[in-house]
């Protein structure tokens, strides 16, 4: 039996499905055999698409491009697949090459994680493609099948790490360092993965699964955030010794994540640790986070505090707070949009003047509430919205990919999606100028679609205030107000030259509505 005239056994004959059941064996050939249309469906029920599909690739082609949206596990048949990674600013990472029997997209099957890498054939080569919701099923109940995937993933952590907020700045040693002293670690719906006060000495990332945060308060469970796939949470572990959960975290389903203790970013060399600091201020948000890595800020002042922290110890998140003009005083300047302007490096205004009249001449505008129980957070499946140490909602545009869940979810439509840039045109050559023949030489502009450049070949990154650094272009990507966030100022309303527009709780509008 040859693979040409049966791919289906040649895949069932990896080592991926040696020892799995027998159910779920026919569970893959009753996929493959719906991918074919061979499958006969019964009268009462609707036909859908297949979850195995098998590929034909020849030499060069791109079966995944780094930064892609998949959700499949993808198993080599015949041939070989080599993959790359590529980073900002450093040389293309050359993971590996893959032979026939093995399989790469496990974390994107697990998480739908954007793909990490790209992969491409190394001459004629044919794959087998597993979707997500199949191999979820096979993940779940079959344990040597689940195995082989973690001890996959566990191979390729470096991948995962490299491309995650907190350590894509690091070089290729200190991240084999991480990815030997990391360790996989599997909760149940409602385990408890730390309690609050104890003490915090790891650092977290969430496979699949979600994890919620909690606190007390009143006798009652207050949610302050939520993790989900490829979330990260813990960076004060990193930069702070001695310090002690602010709050409690525990599973709201099955959660798979990765631990890698305080002690493995303690061992790192010096440039590393200081860009581990880097980032994890960065991510946590501190206003002083240059003064903090240059060590100009010292003893507890300088110590980067968890999110969380700074959160639950000074009551920050209070959620609510309304963007209010009034338009008695509004002279119709546009100061307010063009200072929003002014100061966000992408020159993309977060500001809308567009709202709802709640009084003779109050507009309470279409701003982020930053609510206490984010909606737009629990939407998100690409760990793209974080809250920040003073209570804002703000986005992670390193890990948007623009797929507008969070707009669906959040119930105030705050949230809009930036259209993609359009193409630059192209550089014309010398001869293009000539008059008569010119036309022959031009260069035609790309639809923009095929000119678009795609995650892992964009060199260029415009900044953005919001993240405390600077962050990727928000073409293509959602934004909302993140009440200029690394500034001491709202724009907006420090700008405005009459003081038509203020930050207020929505309650106090009312009390002025008058009768009609």
């Amino acid at each position: 039996m040859t693979l040409a005239t049966n791919p289906l056994e040649a895949l069932l004959a990896t080592p991926l499905f040696a020892d799995v059941g027998d159910e779920l064996l026919d569970a893959v050939r009753t996929e493959a055999a719906i991918a074919a249309g061979t499958y006969e469906w019964p009268a009462t029920v609707a036909v859908r698409a297949g979850f195995v599909r098998f590929l034909t690739l020849e030499d060069g082609d791109e079966i995944v491009r780094q930064g892609d949206l998949t959700t499949e596990l993808l198993v080599v048949l015949r041939g070989q697949v080599e993959s790359v990674q590529s980073r900002q600013s450093r040389e293309v990472h050359r993971h590996r090459i893959h032979v026939p029997g093995t399989w790469f997209g496990e974390v994107s099957a697990h998480s739908h994680h954007p793909a990490l890498a790209t992969w491409r054939a190394m001459g004629p080569a044919t794959i087998a493609a597993l979707e997500a919701r199949l191999f979820t099923r096979l993940y779940a109940e079959d344990e040597a099948f689940r195995a082989r995937i973690d001890d996959s993933y566990r191979d390729n952590l470096g991948l995962h790490l490299r491309a995650s907020s907190l350590c894509r700045d690091l070089d290729d040693a200190a991240i084999k360092q991480l990815q030997q002293a990391a360790e996989l670690v599997t909760l149940d719906d409602g385990a408890v993965l730390a309690e609050a006060g104890a003490a915090a000495d790891t650092f977290w990332l969430v496979r699949a699964g979600a994890i919620a945060c909690t606190v007390a308060v009143d006798g009652a469970e207050r949610t302050l955030a939520f993790y989900k796939g490829n979330a990260i949470f813990g960076e004060h572990a990193i930069t702070t010794d001695g310090g002690t959960w602010p709050a409690t975290f525990k599973a709201l389903m099955r959660t798979c994540l990765v631990a890698i203790p305080r002690a493995a970013f303690a061992r790192l060399a010096e440039p590393a640790r200081k860009d581990l600091r880097a980032a994890a201020n960065r991510l946590i948000g501190r206003a002083d986070v240059d003064a903090v890595v240059t060590g100009s800020v010292s003893g507890a002042q300088g110590a980067a505090l968890d999110e969380l922290h700074v959160m639950v110890e000074r009551e920050s998140v209070k959620g609510g707070r309304a963007l209010v003009i009034d338009r008695g005083k509004c002279v119709r300047c546009n100061m307010c949009v063009e200072s929003c302007v002014a100061v966000h490096d992408d020159a993309v205004p977060r500001l809308s003047k567009v709202g709802t009249p709640v009084a003779t001449d109050e507009v309470l505008v279409t701003a982020c509430y930053h609510c206490e129980l984010p909606q737009c957070m629990l939407s998100c499946e690409y760990a793209a919205i974080r809250r920040d140490p003073q209570g804002r909602v703000r986005f992670e545009y390193d890990n948007c990919v623009g797929c507008a869940s969070c707009i669906d979810g959040c119930p105030y439509g705050v949230i809009r999606l930036v259209e993609p840039a359009p193409p630059a045109p192209p550089i014309q050559p010398l001869l293009a100028s000539l008059p008569l023949i010119g036309s022959w030489f031009r260069r035609e502009t790309l639809p923009a679609a095929a000119a678009a450049p795609t995650p892992a070949a964009s060199a260029v990154k415009t900044g953005s205030c919001g993240t405390g650094g600077k962050v990727n272009q928000v073409a293509g990507k959602t934004i909302k107000c993140d009440l200029c966030a690394g500034l001491p100022f709202e724009a907006c309303v420090y700008n405005c030259p009459t003081t038509a527009i203020t930050r207020r709780q929505p309650q106090s509008l009312f009390g002025n509505r008058r009768g009609l």
